[in-house]
């Protein structure tokens, strides 16, 4: 180097800046485009940090976001619900459970009140409710005791002639007192799933409780409020009661099964005109109510819902409350009876066997 220096220097001054311009031109090259490369990358890390607080920022809220409200509801204008001494009323049984889930009633005087509300099948408000269409009357759980008169009497009558004026009675489950009172004042034999010996469930440990689960049966005939239920419901503890499926009368629509029992179902009930001047209305099959319309004896038919969950625990309670919601809203529209007469003749469905022998080809002459 020291040479190289000393050569420069013995040069000519044209001779030194053919050698020194070029050199100074590629070092400041180099420093300028090092510059260059050292602000790209000092802007780089500053929009990095910038924009880091507000990626983190944007991750904690899509974590914490709030889940969306629930849709709203409130009960149709002709859901009734009984109030009687039957229902388990204290609050967080079944009563006040079935009560909060259909959003009726408001304390008052310390209780809960509402104008519908129905106290008494005695009453002149029922009275009158049975001699026009078309409601829904909401029985909850009858843990207390069961309304008991003669089947024969005004009241019982009155009771069936409610749900045959096109009107609609839910029952609630998990006990017997249901089915009976639906056996007793509507003359049914429906029977609860049992366990005993020749039962199907022999050995479950169970009583008169069926383990489920149970699917919904979704055909043509499933009511379009039933569409958005749960597909499956499931037993929780002992908390649901189930009819046997070869039990269920004539005119019965199965919403819920398995192979033996069913915990969700509708039975149609009807009356017509008995041919005897001053006599009670006569309990028609469904199927037989075209034969005695051309007589002149038409029949009037109405539902019985059954829902056999008790609500005891509101908790666990969520699949089986868009059923009850489902069962209310059956006959939401009071201008319109769901449950119309079947007095017109109606063919008889054809079963579908897969055993049968299959239709011969047509065979090209």
């Amino acid at each position: 180097k020291a040479m190289e220096k000393a050569t420069l220097l013995e040069c000519p001054a044209k001779t030194r800046g053919r050698f020194s311009r070029p050199s100074v031109m590629i070092a400041v090259t180099a420093v300028s485009a090092l510059c260059i490369l050292v602000a790209a990358v000092s802007f780089q890390r500053m929009a990095a940090v910038s924009s880091a607080p507000d990626e983190l920022l944007t991750e904690k809220l899509v974590l914490f976001k709030m889940a969306p409200p629930p849709e709203p509801w409130s009960p149709p204008e002709n859901l009734w619900m009984y109030w009687g001494d039957a229902p388990n009323k204290r609050f967080g049984h079944s009563g006040d459970n079935l009560r909060h889930l259909v959003r009726l009633g408001r304390i008052g005087g310390g209780e809960y009140r509402d104008p519908h509300f129905l106290e008494s099948f005695k009453t002149a408000t029922f009275r009158d409710l049975s001699e026009q269409c078309c409601t829904a009357l909401l029985i909850a759980p009858m843990k207390h005791n069961m309304p008991v008169w003669n089947a024969y009497s005004n009241i019982a009558q009155r009771l069936r002639n409610y749900v045959a004026n096109g009107n609609h009675i839910i029952f609630t489950g998990g006990s017997l007192v249901s089915m009976e009172f639906i056996n007793t004042y509507f003359w049914y034999n429906i029977e609860p799933t049992s366990t005993g010996s020749g039962g199907h469930f022999d050995g479950s440990g169970y009583g008169n409780w069926s383990p489920g689960p149970w699917r919904k049966l979704v055909d043509k005939n499933l009511p379009w409020v039933f569409k958005m239920t749960p597909d499956t419901l499931y037993q929780d503890h002992t908390s649901v009661q189930t009819a046997q499926l070869s039990s269920l009368p004539d005119g019965a629509r199965v919403i819920y099964m398995s192979p033996q029992s069913s915990p969700v179902f509708q039975i149609r009930f009807c009356q017509r005109l008995s041919d005897k001047h001053g006599e009670a209305p006569i309990k028609t099959l469904p199927r037989d109510c075209w034969r005695y319309a051309a007589k002149g004896y038409p029949c009037s038919c109405g539902t019985l819902t059954y829902v056999g969950y008790d609500w005891h625990y509101d908790q666990t309670s969520e699949a089986w409350d868009k059923v009850m919601l489902g069962a209310v809203e059956f006959q939401s529209d009071s201008e319109v009876s769901a449950t119309n007469s079947p007095n017109c003749y109606q063919a008889p469905k054809k079963v579908y066997d897969p055993t049968d022998p299959l239709p011969p080809p047509k065979c090209s002459t």
